[in-house]
């Protein structure tokens, strides 16, 4: 005797509590093309956990099950959509009966998230498109890094360089909710409280950023650093309550600086840099660029490191799954850093104007005189001599101004 099993709708399957499961299996149903209700083996559920940077995703996945009531299940049914996806993809009340969106991220056999990730690289690439995982964007901001060391050496007759980094445990957590979750208030607020306490936080300059550990046997891993320029000599004593966050494993190095005796370390010299006659800079800007992972390939994250490129791919998905928002913020400029990086430039600017301005006056000052005119007498020439000497007289020349050569900031404050 056969047994007839009826279809479920979307209104009588059950959606999981566990919004990691309910994402997961959202994922995986939708690359085995099955429709809500549908028994999903719990083994594609694994595979997708796995796609998605899960560590230890087998376990994972088997305590979420066991906590929604599935621990000796086999399969459980595709859930309805719902908000797995986030309020992007939360069907409204006029469209329940429209097909469910396709434009999520399909998991590809053995790639996963990281072939979505290299199409939409290459979708941006042909259409022209910069984003924040080019080189392009890594090169900038790396620069922007040393003018604001150099700014600092120009404003400050001794000022400190900070370099703060932060490691925490990845348990039971993504890629990116693992990344998304190093800068918690018990974090900014003490730093806040130090740099108050110092008297530098409406002028200090920094940069908070997320980097890619060099995978461990277990799993890959983020990291987090902040970068800070001082405008006075600090201790580093001063930056040990960071230490008490619970949680977290920090390390804490700085550096003080006299501004007359910065030199642009000798590895850095070794390597050549392009940029070098800007002005010497301390080691952290070295530092910041060693922890920009874009920086390690040519054009794109395509052609970093293989566990870069899946770290990247991890980190622009996201914790809500799609590639339609923003994924995880990576760089956070602190106070002042953008303003400082902007004054230099604008500063360089200027300077650039100034010396082609004087190398065109003294092209005009040794050109030859004419031989067009009529020399048969002493009194022909159109000499100035008489007046006031060469042809352009000394000093400023009429279209002359004085440019402003200090920088002014307008600080903001950053969280």
């Amino acid at each position: 005797m056969s047994t007839i099993r009826t279809q479920p709708n979307s209104q009588t399957v059950q959606t999981p509590d566990s919004k990691k499961l309910h994402r997961l299996a959202r994922a995986a149903g939708s690359y085995l093309g099955l429709s809500v209700g549908d028994p999903l083996p719990i083994e594609e559920i694994i595979e997708q956990a796995k796609a998605n940077g899960y560590g230890e995703a087998r376990k994972q996945v088997h305590d979420l099950l066991e906590k929604e009531g599935y621990a000796t299940a086999d399969s459980i049914p595709v859930p309805p959509q719902g908000d797995a996806f986030g309020e992007l993809w939360r069907p409204s009340a006029a469209s329940e009966s429209d097909p469910e969106p396709t434009s999520e991220p399909v998991r590809a056999k053995g790639n996963g998230t990281l072939q979505h990730f290299r199409d939409w690289c290459e979708e941006r690439a042909s259409n022209d498109k910069t984003h924040s995982y080019t080189r392009q964007q890594a090169n900038r901001k790396y620069a922007r890094a040393k003018d604001v060391d150099r700014n600092f050496v120009r404003e400050y007759d001794e000022f400190s360089t900070a370099l703060i980094t932060y490691c925490r445990q990845r348990d039971g957590e993504s890629l990116a909710e693992h990344a998304e979750n190093f800068y918690p208030r018990q974090i900014t607020q003490k730093r806040r409280r130090i740099l108050k306490r110092e008297g530098v936080y409406e002028s200090m300059a920094g940069v908070s950023l997320l980097a890619p550990r060099v995978p461990s046997p277990n799993a890959l891993t983020t990291h987090a650093h902040d970068f800070l320029w001082l405008p006075s000599h600090i201790e580093g004593e001063a930056f040990d309550p960071l230490q008490e966050v619970e949680g977290f494993d920090v390390e804490i190095s700085v550096e003080n600086h006299i501004s007359s005796e910065v030199n642009t370390p000798e590895s850095v010299k070794a390597r050549g840099s392009a940029d070098s006659p800007r002005g010497d800079t301390t080691a952290l800007p070295q530092e910041l660029g060693a922890n920009l992972p874009m920086l390690t390939c040519r054009f794109d994250a395509r052609g970093a490191p293989d566990y870069v490129e899946k770290w990247a791919a991890a980190m622009r998905e996201g914790t809500d799954g799609s590639f339609s928002t923003a994924g995880v913020r990576r760089f956070r400029k602190l106070k002042a850093f953008a303003d400082r990086a902007d004054s230099m430039k604008a500063r360089r600017k200027v300077e650039d104007a100034h010396g082609r301005a004087e190398n065109l006056c003294q092209t005009i000052e040794y050109l030859p005189p004419s031989h067009s005119q009529d020399h048969s007498s002493p009194d022909s020439y159109d000499s100035t001599e008489g007046e006031g000497g060469s042809c352009l007289p000394e000093g400023k020349g009429e279209g002359d101004t004085d440019h402003p050569t200090e920088s002014r900031f307008t600080f903001k404050e950053y969280d």
